[in-house]
């Protein structure tokens, strides 16, 4: 029996999980590409980084043009994840949230209300820290996706 292959892209602007990524993905020889823009390049990142030019939706356009359905995609970007999920793909928040089809509208009404209130002057506080149990919760369910691909 072949395996399937698949592929955990990581929108890496601002992912705070990259260490727990490359561990899980080490272990299981699994490839990952990690995609920025050119103001996060750094030449000792290696090559499984991938840099794209400045612009709002360069890094989610180059994830949206590369991914196949069975792939993993590591973004806190909602609006990206809408559209990923009617790919095929699997989208896994730095939280360790698995977002599903079904939350697609209440998420971008939730974003919706915010962009709202954000043109309004009033501006919430950002998300909490990321903690150790955020960051157990995220491997574990990057390795239930993974076991569940037969990985």
């Amino acid at each position: 029996m072949t395996k399937f292959t698949l592929t955990i892209w990581v929108d890496a602007d601002s992912c705070p999980v990259k260490e727990e990524i490359r561990s899980i993905s080490y272990r299981q020889t699994i490839p990952v590409r990690f995609v920025a823009s050119y103001d996060h390049y750094s030449p000792d990142l290696g090559e499984e980084w991938t840099f794209v030019e400045k612009g709002q939706d360069a890094v989610d356009l180059f994830i949206l043009n590369h991914v196949k359905p069975g792939d993993v995609v590591v973004t806190q970007d909602l609006s990206l994840a809408s559209l990923l999920l009617e790919r095929g793909v699997y989208v896994l928040t730095p939280r360790g949230k698995l977002i599903k089809s079904f939350e697609v509208e209440s998420i971008m009404h939730s974003k919706y209300i915010r962009m709202k209130e954000k043109r309004r002057g009033n501006y919430g506080k950002g998300p909490a820290a990321l903690t150790r149990h955020d960051r157990m919760l995220f491997k574990e369910r990057l390795s239930d996706i993974l076991h569940e691909r037969g990985m």
